[in-house]
């Protein structure tokens, strides 16, 4: 009541108590809220089973990448340097037909040009 008396008359004063106390009770309302909004999104992805789908996603991500890890494809840290135009297209028609043929993703890992 103090709070509507303060808002109306603008010639009264509150005391640094009354301030902390309003300020505490309005910070504290700010966490309940919130706390009320992560219960309620929790349970509903709970119901609608998103945890478990979320889990089954990263379950088959690291396997994928194990996969690529195992793979016996050596691996270089060395840049790839394209001399001219027709290497470049030449690499590029050549990768874009491998990932066509094996229906995965590609990375080059060596380029030499034979003469």
């Amino acid at each position: 009541m103090n709070l509507l008396k303060l808002l109306v008359d603008k010639n009264s004063q509150m005391s640094p108590g009354e301030g902390a106390l309003y300020s505490i009770v309005s910070i504290l309302m700010v966490f309940v809220i919130l706390l009320i909004i992560i219960g309620v999104t929790t349970l509903v992805f709970k119901a609608y089973g998103l945890f478990d789908l979320k889990k089954e996603l990263d379950a088959k991500k690291n396997a994928t990448k194990e996969e690529v890890k195992s793979s016996s494809v050596p691996t270089s840290n060395k840049e790839v340097v394209i001399s001219d135009d027709d290497m470049m297209a030449a690499v590029l028609v050549a990768t874009i037909d491998y990932r066509n043929e094996i229906k995965k993703d590609v990375r080059v890992v060596n380029v030499r040009e034979v003469k």
